[in-house]
């Protein structure tokens, strides 16, 4: 799979295909973005970086197929190094894209930026909430439990 065909991989899975509001997303011309689609042309760094940055893409994955294609923020679970998790999805950005969708609104680059960062926060929140639920619960698993 070339970047051409994990771009496609990328427009199909998180705006249903839509080229214009994969690229409008990104602060990216369509006509720009189509020719990184279609050819001859190939991402500028820049480009590459709105899409990381937006979408949360994991960029080794995106320029050489390397990994996994999304990237969620957060170290690892036990791991020391604070490096971001990689997963096969990304459900922020697809709540998001389906509330977006039914609101039947079309956001700027930042705006989305924004909200997906308010996003985030929350979720990482009601985590750490239901993390702490649970090692409340009678026989639960505690911190010092763990292998």
């Amino acid at each position: 799979m070339d970047i051409q065909e994990r771009m496609k991989f990328l427009v199909d899975n998180l705006t249903s295909g839509k080229y214009t509001v994969f690229a409008k997303n990104c602060g990216i011309p369509v006509s720009t973005f189509k020719t990184y689609i279609d050819g001859p042309s190939n991402p500028t760094s820049g480009h590459l970086r709105k899409i990381a940055s937006v979408y949360r893409i994991n960029l080794n994955w995106l320029i050489l197929g390397e990994g996994e294609p999304f990237v969620e923020v957060g170290t690892q679970e036990g791991g020391a190094t604070g490096r971001a998790k990689v997963s096969a999805i990304d459900p922020v950005v697809q709540i998001l894209n389906d509330e977006v969708e039914r609101a039947g609104i079309t956001l700027t680059p930042e705006q989305r930026t924004a909200i997906l960062k308010i996003l985030r926060e929350l979720v990482e929140r009601d985590v750490r909430s239901i993390r702490e639920l649970l090692s409340s619960i009678q026989g639960g698993k505690k911190k010092g439990d763990e292998l």
